[in-house]
């Protein structure tokens, strides 16, 4: 199988060495190195529906928002029209917010969707004194734990705490993994993100695959996480 370089220009993941030896398929999508497959999407697909998939998300935007307390919660509201406290989570406009601690919040969201929030922060600066917007999409990493048997291998890494119970743990949550300090957003039961350093990706990779062995992870790209994604919503009860 022949596998593709990165698009001229494309941004490369922290992970793309460990993906090529795998056989990714990388395609360049929004200045970012993509990978999309590994050489049979429809197969990866079936690895997400009945077991679970390992994927590289770090194509996505991530920004950290900070500025005092009130001021950042009125920031939210007029952005989002919610609320967000620590360890919570809000889904507004393609983005997800998620809240780290007092006074600080990390949004994410798909490259090329994200110049509306930034033209409207940079809007709001003249209005929120001490507004400190940072760009860490090439800073942070983003690997993704998808599929039926997700909750599994986040158990078996200590995400879900002692008692193993996930509504016990907030949907934003840190976590250590592979000794690295480790932010999780747990968007449902089939799927959740974790956040690490560009240098650690490597390591906190491996130590989820190892941790999933048990429950056959498996590496899957782009194109089956979105049929997957796509599957979980027309799946859903109207």
């Amino acid at each position: 199988m022949s596998v593709y370089a990165p698009s001229e220009g494309a941004s490369s993941s922290p992970l793309a060495p460990v993906l090529r030896q795998a056989g990714a398929v990388f395609s360049g999508r929004n200045g970012r190195s993509t990978p999309l497959h590994y050489g049979c999407a429809a197969g990866e697909l079936a690895v997400c529906v009945t077991g679970v998939g390992l994927l590289d998300r770090s194509d996505l935007t991530k920004l950290t928002i900070e500025a005092p307390a009130e001021q950042l919660s009125r920031l939210i509201a007029r952005l989002t029209g919610g609320t967000l406290a620590p360890g919570g989570t809000l889904f507004a406009g393609h983005h997800w917010w998620c809240g780290a601690e007092p006074g600080s919040v990390i949004v994410l969201c798909e490259r090329g969707l994200d110049a509306g929030l930034r033209a409207r922060l940079q809007a709001e600066r003249r209005y929120v004194a001490g507004l400190v917007v940072e760009d860490r999409s090439d800073a942070w990493a983003a690997i993704a734990v998808i599929g039926r048997r997700t909750g599994e291998v986040l158990r078996s890494l200590g995400v879900y705490g002692e008692s193993g119970d996930p509504r016990e743990v907030p949907p934003f949550t840190a976590h250590t993994v592979g000794a690295i300090e480790t932010w999780w957003l747990l968007e449902s039961d089939r799927l959740a993100l974790a956040l690490v350093p560009h240098d650690d990706a490597g390591r906190v990779w491996r130590a989820i695959e190892r941790a999933g062995r048990s429950s056959g992870i498996s590496y899957v790209g782009l194109e089956a996480a979105r049929r997957y994604s796509l599957l979980q919503r027309t799946a859903r009860p109207s």
